[in-house]
């Protein structure tokens, strides 16, 4: 299995600012979404923590110009506030039901 590594997300307007990181978790059932506990057993073989962020709760007045329509599903402005503490690195951002996710992950030295 390969580990992930940190990289720098590359967003654009051409991708609307949304980005995964080429290593990210894939569901082994070829889903779109792994089966129940499979993305937390992906981060224990990682050997990574996770904090996932929305941009509703990171930037009230970038989120609401999201959900206007005003930029278009265009999130290139937004620079996701990287959680407390030191090698947090971007795992994903993306769109959800509820609006865009920033997942950070960060190395906890227990890859299997």
């Amino acid at each position: 299995m390969k580990l992930i590594q940190p990289t720098l997300p590359e967003r654009n307007s051409d991708n609307l600012g949304f980005w995964t990181h080429p290593d990210f978790f894939e569901p082994a059932n070829g889903n779109e979404f792994g089966v129940p506990g499979e993305f937390d057993a992906w981060l224990e073989a990682q050997g990574l923590e996770c904090s996932i962020l929305s941009l509703e709760s990171d930037n009230d007045e970038l989120a609401e110009q999201y959900a206007d329509g005003e930029l278009d599903g265009d999130v290139t402005t937004w620079s996701p506030s990287q959680p407390a503490g030191e090698g947090w690195f971007i795992g994903s951002i993306h769109d959800a039901e509820d609006g865009p996710y920033c997942i950070w992950f960060r190395k906890t030295g227990s890859a299997s």
